[in-house]
């Protein structure tokens, strides 16, 4: 398969699947008409409980439902049951209410069951007004949602609480209705909650409407447990029909979408085929070249692992993102770590060795004393370099013992003494190495005292790891607070995740949250580099 058929694959690939991030959207208002009927005669039923238990009025009472109830604008008459108990109601009175001119006045029975209706049907009036985006999170429809959401808590704990001027449960309200009507209640409670989580969070229109659509067959249900007849339910067949031609329509937008691009990308790819071609065959030379430095360091390792691997992560990442953003800032977050993931895996194979050396060369710099001692003692027992070399191989450990011994295969295999030293110098990146290195090919050139050569480095090493240790000490305070600036941010993240992760993962998969979030990272980096720059000191 050709580069060009990859990259249109990829394309065709990444648009299709990061479509489905935004498609809940882009559907537009909150409530379907279905939905906005059902809320708005969830309203009317409490309003008539409301004057149902109005004591000031006749108890031959009637209310007329309107017809987007479901039925034919008729009268609904009272129930008889509370025809009879609403006169004993109006004498049972249960708590003292003091006013502002100093007074008291007293509410009956009839009157608290009638302010936890009056604030659910307020609070449907809120879940009402809401029905875009552009009356979202208005401070007046907050400061309205919070009322109706505090008059409901208050006026339900007065229920579940024991009158003060008389002994009397209102569980046992209604002929023993109260129980169920309470336990109703306290359920409203809980949607109200949600109601008021749905203000901050990312899919704000998704849940925000179950809630209130869930507030709304609570209402029915109270409708029906007094006036005796069945709850009606949210009419959802209805709703599937038409979010079924919303959905298939985005879907088909969206495949027209992602065809459109597909071919501006195949078009694009067509129009600078040469350069790329180029390009790719620039990079498959030098991933060839980091095949054979993997190789050198004793590694089998196949590049293109480290370059998908790297693109897997970071498109896991952005797809979580994605995700938690929603829309089109998520799928624009999608393409972000996309690109970073494409840009940084085709350089990590350089990374990667660049740092596997160093750390070789590290462990060899360890190695190196013990390995020119041995030589200079197997010089002083009367054997030759070479000899010596083959007593390093196979008395010390790897990867010292690695370098000198491919250095004599290679001897053994005709490649001349001081060429398969000098492959040795390029494999490893060790300053010291190239020290004994340039003393053993001169030796070899003009003549010399080899052993001599070899005590001097010894001694030089040694001077250099005392200067290496005091510099260790003198910088190891830069060092940790290098190592603190690193952590510290993270681990003080984790601990808000552990104690409130409902609102860190609200607050890092919004916009708003993202942006912190990578600005931190940038911000932290500078930090790093410039604490670890003023420890950095050069011999």
């Amino acid at each position: 398969m050709s580069f060009k058929h990859i990259i249109i694959s990829l394309s065709l690939l990444v648009f299709v699947s990061t479509g489905l991030f935004a498609q809940d959207q882009v559907l537009g208002q909150v409530y379907t008409l279905n939905q906005q009927e059902f809320i708005k005669c969830a309203k009317e039923k409490l309003y008539g409980l409301y004057d149902f238990l109005d004591t000031s009025k006749p108890t031959e009472k009637k209310e007329f439902l309107p017809t987007y109830c479901g039925q034919v604008k008729k009268a609904i008459k009272m129930p008889s049951w509370l025809e009879t108990d609403l006169v004993e109601m109006e004498k049972n009175r249960l708590w003292e209410l003091p006013l502002s001119n100093g007074q008291t006045d007293y509410l009956n029975e009839a009157e608290m069951w009638r302010r936890p209706l009056l604030a659910l049907n307020q609070l449907l009036t809120v879940a009402q007004k809401i029905d875009d985006g552009a009356t979202f999170a208005t401070r007046g429809i907050m400061e309205e949602f919070g009322l109706a959401r505090i008059r409901l808590i208050l006026e339900v704990e007065r229920l579940k609480t024991n009158p003060r001027l008389i002994d009397y449960d209102m569980r046992d309200s209604m002929q023993g209705r109260g129980r169920s009507l309470i336990a109703t209640l306290e359920l409203a409670l809980d949607e109200a909650d949600s109601m008021a989580e749905s203000f901050v969070s990312a899919n704000w229109k998704t849940k925000f409407r179950k809630s209130s659509i869930a507030l709304a067959i609570l209402s029915n249900t109270l409708y029906s447990d007094i006036m005796n007849k069945p709850a009606p339910q949210m009419p959802f067949e209805k709703q599937k029909k038409g979010g079924k031609y919303q959905v298939i329509l985005i879907r088909v937008l969206m495949s027209l979408g992602t065809l459109l691009v597909f071919f501006a990308v195949y078009k694009f790819i067509e129009s600078r085929n040469t350069q790329i071609s180029m390009l790719v065959q620039e990079y498959l030379q030098k991933s060839t070249t980091w095949a054979d430095d993997y190789s050198r360091q004793f590694l089998d390792i196949n590049v293109k692992y480290i370059v998908l691997g790297t693109l897997a992560v970071f498109c896991l990442l952005g797809a979580f993102f994605a995700i938690g953003a929603g829309g089109f800032f998520g799928v624009f977050m999608f393409f972000v770590f996309f690109a970073a993931g494409l840009s940084i895996g085709l350089k990590m194979p350089g990374i990667i060795l660049d740092s596997l050396k160093k750390r070789r060369g590290a462990k060899i710099n360890k190695q190196l004393m013990d390995a020119l001692i041995l030589l200079s003692n197997s010089l002083k027992s009367g054997m030759d370099i070479v000899q010596g070399f083959e007593r390093v191989s196979s008395d010390l450990r790897p990867p010292i013992s690695d370098e000198f011994g491919l250095v004599i295969k290679n001897y053994k295999l005709g490649t001349p003494f001081e060429k398969s030293l000098e492959n040795m110098e390029e494999r490893v990146e060790s300053r010291l190495l190239s020290y004994m290195v340039k003393a053993i090919v001169l030796q070899r050139q003009v003549g010399g005292n080899l052993t001599k050569i070899f005590e001097r480095i010894v001694e030089n090493i040694r001077e250099e790891s005392k200067l290496e240790e005091k510099l260790q000490a003198m910088t190891a305070q830069q060092k940790i607070q290098s190592l603190v600036v690193a952590i510290m941010p993270w681990i003080m993240v984790g601990v808000l995740f552990v104690f409130q992760p409902d609102v860190m993962i609200k607050f890092y998969t919004k916009p708003v949250g993202i942006i912190v979030l990578f600005m931190c990272i940038v911000w932290i980096g500078i930090g790093i580099k410039m604490v670890s720059k003023l420890g950095e000191i050069k011999v």
